[in-house]
């Protein structure tokens, strides 16, 4: 009988672990997580700083579903069309449904980005300090995809 409530008990809280955590573990060989510097002369513009983290957390996103899209589907994307088989071609079509379904925040950054743009220069209010974190998102970006294609340039080779 001790053995049972033992068992039970610990099944109970390895439930409870599994339960609570997230489950979204992230792949230590994926590239490190990107960080976009918010300096001190744009740290009152409450707005700003809020675009540049999500567009930060959307990069790092999107980066990681890249990654995951690439590794997950290596075997298929190697495979010539006449050797698919139809398993190949289901299981390209639920990497490519869950690289979009897990790339929506990206498209949310790009329309968040564009509309604090557009609306701080239609109101002639975007100085050079916003300017500059603006450009230094995209070049984050840019850089990111840069490290992505460098990375990947020889993986299907192999």
């Amino acid at each position: 009988m001790k053995k049972i409530t033992t068992l039970l008990l610990l099944t109970v809280v390895s439930i409870l672990f599994i339960g609570c955590s997230d489950g979204t573990k992230r792949n230590a060989d994926f590239l490190p997580l990107l960080k976009i510097n918010i300096s001190d002369d744009i740290k009152g513009d409450a707005e700003l700083v809020e675009v540049i983290q999500t567009s930060e957390k959307a990069m790092n996103e999107f980066s990681d579903n890249i990654e995951k899209l690439v590794i997950d589907g290596k075997d298929i994307l190697t495979k010539k069309d006449e050797e698919q088989t139809l398993m190949d071609g289901l299981k390209a079509g639920k990497l490519m449904v869950q690289f979009v379904s897990n790339s929506t925040q990206m498209a949310k950054l790009i329309e968040e980005f564009d509309t604090y743009k557009s609306t701080k220069k239609e109101q002639g209010i975007l100085n050079d300090s916003q300017l500059k974190a603006l450009e230094e998102v995209g070049m984050a970006f840019n850089k990111r995809m840069n490290e992505i294609n460098e990375k990947y340039k020889n993986y299907f080779d192999k």
